[in-house]
Formats: structure tokens, sequence, C-alpha cells
């Protein structure tokens, strides 16, 4: 069985804190490879990175910029070997995907949704995301930090404490991480304006 095992992500970048997890890579030639490793690990053939990295895919660059192989079967890692992924060239595409998605989360939460918890959640993973699709015109380098938002040129208008209660509440939906009432509160209040009017300025500038 060939296969290389890679952690990736926050803990490569050494930025680390109390509710961070591990991501975890596997590249392996098995065959049923999704059963013979952990659930949450993500887990992917030879060939399907190699596409990754020709296609130019956001996950590539990730990959090759955030990562560290562990185990491997030869000297140079796969990875290594596969060099520089081509340039990211979805950026039209997914943007509109990420936008739609936060639109209609913000609808939701203006219309004082019972799911506003997950609702922010989804906020906040789509604005994420969308600053990390925006790095990749505005910085020298893709940044895949959760605060990408904040080093753009066109930094995110809320505060970075209220930031991190959206940071929470993504938690609390998808590890069952408990949120405070206060914290609730303080989501409940969120200036969904504000968001919006950076959402269209990211837009503009790309």
């Amino acid at each position: 069985m060939k296969k290389e095992i890679y952690i990736f992500g926050s803990t490569v970048r050494g930025e680390v804190a109390s509710n961070s997890d591990i991501d975890v890579l596997v590249i392996t030639d098995l065959e049923n490879r999704r059963s013979h490793f952990p659930d949450e690990w993500s887990v992917y053939s030879f060939q399907a990175i190699s596409d990754f990295y020709d296609s130019g895919r956001l996950f590539a660059w990730h990959l090759h910029l955030d990562s560290k192989c562990i185990y491997k079967d030869k000297n140079e890692s796969f990875l290594d070997s596969l060099g520089s992924p081509a340039p990211y060239s979805n950026l039209e595409c997914d943007f509109e995907s990420l936008k739609e998605i936060l639109t209609q989360s913000l609808d939701e939460i203006e219309k004082g949704t019972a799911s506003l918890v997950f609702e922010v959640g989804i906020a906040y993973t789509a604005i994420r995301d969308l600053a990390m699709i925006a790095s990749t015109k505005s910085l020298n380098r893709p940044c895949f930090s959760r605060y990408s938002p904040y080093l753009l040129y066109n930094k995110f208008p809320i505060e970075k404490s209220i930031y991190e209660k959206m940071i929470c509440a993504r938690l609390a939906s998808t590890r069952g991480v408990s949120i405070s009432k206060e914290d609730i509160v303080q989501i409940s209040e969120l200036p969904t304006y504000k968001i919006r009017s950076w959402l269209n300025e990211l837009e503009s500038i790309l």
C-alpha cells in the first residue's frame, strides 16, 4: 500500500489556539480508501491531488503553502515532487458561489432566524473563504489564515472580538462546542449592513 500522510492548515502555520484542531491529509493508491482512515481526515488519490495542482485549485495552493509531510515511502514527498500549483484560475466562480452563500445567511440573520448560531457560523465560513480568494489578488501570496479578512487592504469592518464570536458559532454548529448566552446576544446584533458593504468592495477589486 502506497501512502503519504501530511498535516496542513493552522498548525503548520503556527496559528494555534485552544479551539484549533489538526487537519490531516492522506494521499494513497488504496481502493475504497475512505474506509481505511478516520472520517475527519482528508483522503485523496495521487491522481486527484495531481489534477488539483495542474488545474490551480485553491486547495492545492493551501497544501503547497501550509502542509508538512509526516510520513512518506520515499525521500522526496509527492507534494514536493509536484512543485508549485498552476495559477489559481477559478476565482470568479468560487467568489460567486460564496457570495450567494453569505448573502443567504445574512438574509436569514436579518429576518431573525431561529437558527441564528448555525447561520452566523455559515456566514463566518463564507467570509473567511471569500477573504482567502481575495488574498490571491491583493496580497503577494494566498493567505489561508482564519484571520485573512483582516489582512486584506480592505479589512473586514467588524471588530475582531465579534468575528471571534462568529468563529465560536461555527464551532458550536460543527463540533458541538458550547456557546454562551452573552455570545449569542452579541452575534444577534451583528451589523450585517457592514458585511454587505465589505462584500461589495471585495467584488469591485476582483
